[in-house]
Order: C-alpha cells, then sequence, then structure tokens
C-alpha cells in the first residue's frame, strides 16, 4: 500500500490501515479503573473511546496557539 493509497482510501482490504487500525496515542481512561486505552482515528470519529471494562468517555480536541 502505497501513500496515496493510505490517503485516498483505493486499498480497503487492508485491516492495518483502517481507522481502528491506526493508533494516535495511549491515553489514561477516566473510568474507575483509569487503565491505558490506545486512541485511535475511529474513536476521534466516532467521539468516543471505551476501554476494557466497558467505562465509555468522551473524545474531545482542544486547540492552542503555538508558543514563541
Amino acid at each position: 500500500m502505497s501513500l496515496i493509497d493510505w490517503f485516498t482510501g483505493s486499498n480497503k482490504n487492508s485491516n492495518n490501515h483502517s481507522d481502528e487500525g491506526i493508533i494516535v496515542r495511549n491515553i489514561k481512561s477516566k473510568g474507575p479503573t483509569a487503565e491505558s486505552v490506545a486512541l485511535t482515528v475511529g474513536d476521534i470519529r466516532s467521539g468516543r473511546v471505551t476501554d476494557t471494562t466497558g467505562y465509555t468517555s468522551d473524545v474531545v480536541l482542544f486547540l492552542r496557539k503555538g508558543k514563541k
């Protein structure tokens, strides 16, 4: 799969490059266990991430001005 295929989405057969397969960052769950959860592109698009205990957190993105 080339970089162009990844951006255009022309190769949908590969599971490694699906929205659920692309991990953006590992975060701490806001649930009672505070376990580490892999935040994926699919989670960002849906606006929710669920940990292994079933606790669902909302995904909120913030933009900030760069430091000079």
